[in-house]
């Protein structure tokens, strides 16, 4: 996709898969100080919240989150970290008609890109923001650090019962033998279902919610509302980096 973009929008680039195991992570980034025609790197699990002891600099958002899903090399050749998952995800709601302000929201699932959701959908006016995570610890910590931020949050069950929007932010749903990661019981007719996991595009969890009369959003459009904000970030200028030239760049149009 990245690729297609940077065609389309005349930049001389390509993105470039890399797999870097969780021990090589710090030698990793650390070697990739020396190439200079480096523009930057999109992070993904497991390392959003590992890579923070190797970016020198954070923005505002994702310091708040404690971790990154981004990050550019500065002038002085250190690392300097954002998280766009949160704010794509809400972009991706707005852009079709959902707006996050004055839903309960339910989020499973607080690694870096369910975190930086619970921040974002807080920020966006969320009249209460619950959270699960296996992880007990990391569920209360979550929960404490969006509350301070004035936002009503608190750790619950995976349950949608009384939820308007709900979010698996978890990897479930990514293999054909997951179980489901929110127990949908209950849930209203016209509630918001979302999922982070973009294949499949309809995970078993959207397919249920579906049938039970929810607007569901698959994790693409959760990736399409992190293009602008990222290509900003990385310095690659105005261009077309919307969800219109994403289906051109990839033939979907």
């Amino acid at each position: 996709m990245w690729s297609a973009l940077f065609r389309l929008n005349g930049v001389d680039a390509v993105c470039v898969p890399m797999r870097v195991d969780p021990p090589g992570l710090g030698a990793f980034l650390e070697g990739a100080k020396a190439l200079r025609n480096f523009v930057g790197l999109i992070v993904t699990i497991p390392h959003k919240a590992a890579s923070l002891g190797h970016v020198g600099s954070l923005t505002e958002r994702s310091a708040l989150v404690g971790a990154v899903n981004v990050i550019r090399l500065d002038d002085d050749g250190e690392w300097t970290g954002d998280t766009v998952d949160g704010i794509g995800l809400v972009a991706g709601l707005r852009t079709r008609g959902q707006d996050p302000a004055g839903r309960r929201a339910l989020v499973v699932g607080v690694g870096g890109a369910g975190t930086a959701i619970a921040f974002a959908l807080a920020e966006a006016g969320a009249s209460e923001v619950a959270v699960f995570d296996l992880d007990r610890a990391k569920s209360d910590d979550v929960a404490a650090r969006v509350a301070a931020t004035g936002t009503t949050s608190y750790v619950t069950a995976p349950e949608a019962a009384g939820f308007e929007l709900v979010v698996n932010a978890s990897p479930l749903g990514m293999a054909p033998d997951d179980p489901v990661a929110v127990g949908l019981d209950g849930i209203e007719p016209g509630s918001v279902v979302a999922d982070v996991v973009v294949r499949p595009r309809m995970t078993k969890l959207l397919q249920d919610a579906h049938a039970r009369g929810c607007f569901t959003q698959p994790g693409v459009h959760m990736m399409d509302g992190q293009i602008a904000p990222m290509a900003a970030f990385l310095g690659l200028g105005e261009g077309a980096w919307d969800a219109d030239a994403v289906a051109r760049a990839t033939g979907a149009a």
